[in-house]
C-alpha cells in the first residue's frame, strides 16, 4: 500500500468515527449502527465510580444506584450490527449527547485492518424525572477497523474506557 493509499485510509477511518459520534449525537440510530462491521463487538462495560463535578466525592447512592441498575440490564459485549442497533434504538429523544472525538491514533495493519484509539470526551443531559441530570465521561475508545468487499471501513470492535465520570 502506497503512502498516498495509507493516508487515504486513516482518513476514511476517522471519518467512520465522525459518523459515529454525529450520529449518536443526533439519535439517529440506523446511521449509528451502519459504522459498524456486521459481525462487530461492542463494549461499554467499562464504568466506574462516577463523581461529583470538580471534586473526588462521590455522586449520590440515588445516581449511584440509577447507573448499576442502566448498567446491569445490558449483557455485554453486544455483538453485531442489529445488537448494537437494538441497544441504542431506545434511547429517549430527549436525552441530549455531545461527544467529541480527538487525537486519533492509527495503525494500519493491512491493506483491510487498523487498530485505532481516539480520545473522547462526551457530555449528556438526561430526560426530565431521571435521577440523574448531567453526565460528563471522559477517556478513551479502543478500536479495530476492517475494510470490507465494498471498500468502505468499518468498526470491527469497540471498548470503551472510561477515565473518569462526573454526574449529578
Amino acid at each position: 500500500m502506497s503512502i498516498t493509499d495509507q493516508l487515504f485510509a486513516i482518513e476514511q477511518i476517522k471519518q467512520v468515527k465522525s459518523k459515529y459520534a454525529y450520529s449518536a449525537d443526533r439519535g439517529n440510530w440506523e446511521d449509528f449502527a451502519s459504522v459498524f462491521a456486521p459481525d462487530a463487538v461492542f463494549d461499554e462495560s467499562d464504568f466506574p465510580t462516577p463523581l461529583q463535578p470538580f471534586s473526588k466525592e462521590p455522586v449520590s447512592s440515588e445516581i449511584l444506584d440509577y447507573f448499576k441498575e442502566s448498567g446491569s440490564r445490558v449483557e455485554w459485549p453486544l455483538v453485531g450490527r442489529d445488537a448494537i442497533y437494538a441497544e441504542h434504538v431506545g434511547v429517549a429523544a430527549d436525552h441530549v449527547m455531545v461527544h467529541h472525538n480527538f487525537d486519533p491514533y492509527i495503525v494500519l495493519t493491512s491493506d483491510t485492518t487498523a487498530t485505532a484509539r481516539f480520545r473522547f470526551e462526551s457530555q449528556h443531559w438526561f430526560p426530565a424525572g431521571r435521577p440523574v441530570k448531567y453526565m460528563h465521561n471522559v477517556g478513551a475508545y479502543h478500536e479495530t477497523y476492517v475494510r470490507l468487499e465494498d471498500g468502505n471501513w468499518y468498526i470491527q470492535t469497540f471498548r470503551l474506557e472510561r477515565q473518569r465520570v462526573e454526574a449529578v
